[in-house]
């Protein structure tokens, strides 16, 4: 029973999970199933060693009735009531986390059992609570709402004539929460449609701008929804200063909104930036280094208290792009330590052979590149990009050479590679291996001849799809112009 569907979510719970799903299941408010309990005692026993000895199916039911003959219908059984227990108990801890959605169903079970004193206590509590939270996203709006809802519904119930705002403040809040939902869903509608290239109805979007736009001095003070109506612009309209914008209010907003919302809003801005990058906008570079750092400054890079691999190559690349060689360093230097443990060796050297390139030390590249370690596809694509511009710059041509060759194997062993990310390794190689026997044998051609695979050359790189490192390359088709 090694496949379970009740084994295989309990693989993914915490060991504090486990005990709490232990206890759970002993409580006889929630199961009052003696054999349930004894299933989930034994699985909580060898958490997480869901092996396939230990799961095997005679081996728990023997494990739960020793002596007793196979019964393979009544284990099952078990498994599926332990599975729909399991359900319950993450119905349970999710409620624990919702704080003010309990509050909510307190009122509501207050109001139906007409216990009004005890109601209004409750109400002005939930309101004060939720009133004093430092963040306003689309769960603060939804929750405000909620209570104004509620609130009203207790005004119906009480008939009394008095003054109450209450359905006033639901529609408030409806609208914002209605708001800060159709931007963000917008947002990512317009995102995917270009990624994905797929097309969405979203035939209110435009009415949902006009009222943004028509009521801005008022809505415009609301962070979330200040923050994705300029995001929406930015990512649905070309004009950089929608940018700009976007950031303004990303820097005027930023502590209202939860860091989850706060990672989300940063990774728009640096797509926007990548966009830009690579249709040739190079002051773009700047802003994306500034991103970065701003969110190292606080933290938002950081899962667990550790930095991805893949963000921390992106940013020495774009250090190094940016020649801020001392900040690349003590970068690489000062992070090694938050990378995970099992790439942080590869990482490393890797991202510190990338510098020493920079700095031209190619003794030390050359040193680096043979300790990366080539079981990941991208680790070892880079590091080969690497040697082949290493070679090139030392005029090791015979090893450059040799290189293309076994790389030329290489892609054809890797079959499962994209198309795009092999026609651009591929391109690079090539290319790169026709401008070293060209800067080879300038010495030895006439003026002529060179020229002429000078020129061969260059409407290669202009009739060739995708050139990984193609900026590298085009400063060498400019340095072997120089020369002739």
């Amino acid at each position: 029973m090694h496949n379970n569907k009740l084994v295989h979510l309990l693989e993914s719970f915490g060991r504090r999970e486990m005990t709490r799903f232990r206890e759970f299941a002993f409580s006889p408010y929630f199961n009052k199933h003696e054999e349930v309990r004894k299933l989930i005692a034994y699985l909580s026993d060898i958490f997480p060693r869901f092996d396939e000895k230990r799961c095997h199916r005679e081996t728990v039911f023997q494990a739960l009735f020793p002596g007793q003959p196979h019964d393979q219908a009544r284990l099952a059984l078990l498994f599926t009531y332990s599975l729909r227990l399991a359900g319950h108990f993450l119905k349970v801890e999710q409620m624990e986390q919702a704080s003010p959605f309990q509050e909510i169903y307190l009122l509501e079970q207050l109001r139906n059992k007409k216990q009004y004193q005890l109601y209004e206590k409750a109400l002005k509590k939930a309101l004060e609570t939720q009133r004093k939270s430092k963040t306003k996203d689309g769960s603060w709006y939804y929750q405000q709402y909620l209570a104004a809802s509620e609130a009203d519904k207790y005004f119906n119930t009480i008939s009394e004539r008095r003054t109450d705002d209450s359905i006033q403040e639901k529609q408030h809040f409806l609208d914002r929460f209605y708001l800060v939902e159709k931007l963000r869903d917008a947002c990512e509608m317009q995102v995917r449609s270009r990624i994905l290239k797929v097309s969405y109805s979203d035939p209110l979007r435009e009415k949902a701008l006009e009222a943004v736009e028509a009521h801005f001095e008022e809505l415009g003070k609301e962070p979330a929804i200040a923050m994705y109506y300029w995001l929406y612009r930015m990512v649905s309209n070309p004009a950089s200063s929608y940018y700009f914008e976007a950031l303004q209010a990303l820097n005027q907003h930023q502590s209202a909104l939860p860091v989850v919302e706060q990672k989300t809003i940063y990774n728009y801005l640096q797509n926007y930036c990548i966009q830009k990058i690579n249709a040739g906008e190079e002051q773009f570079l700047a802003e994306i280094f500034k991103l970065y750092q701003a969110q190292l400054e606080q933290g938002l890079l950081l899962e667990h208290g550790l930095l991805s691999e893949w963000h921390y190559k992106n940013i020495v690349t774009t250090g190094i792009r940016l020649r801020e060689m001392d900040w690349v360093r003590n970068f690489i230097d000062g992070y090694r330590d938050k990378l995970p443990e099992e790439a942080r060796d590869n990482a490393y050297r890797f991202n510190l052979a990338s510098y020493f390139y920079a700095i031209r030390q190619y003794d030390e590249v050359l040193r680096l590149l043979t300790q990366v370690e080539y079981r990941d596809l991208r680790y070892s694509l880079g590091a080969k990009a690497l040697l082949l511009r290493t070679y090139y710059d030392l005029d090791e041509f015979e090893a450059l050479s040799s290189l293309a060759d076994s790389f030329k194997q290489y892609l054809h062993r890797n079959q499962l590679m994209a198309d795009v990310r092999r026609e651009g390794y591929h391109n690079l190689f090539k290319l790169t291996r026709r401008a070293a026997n060209l800067r080879a044998n300038i010495g030895y051609y006439t003026k002529e001849k060179s020229k002429k695979e000078l020129l061969r050359l260059q409407h290669g790189i202009e009739k060739a799809g995708a050139i990984f490192n193609k900026t590298w390359l085009m400063e060498k088709i400019e340095h072997l112009e120089a020369m002739l």
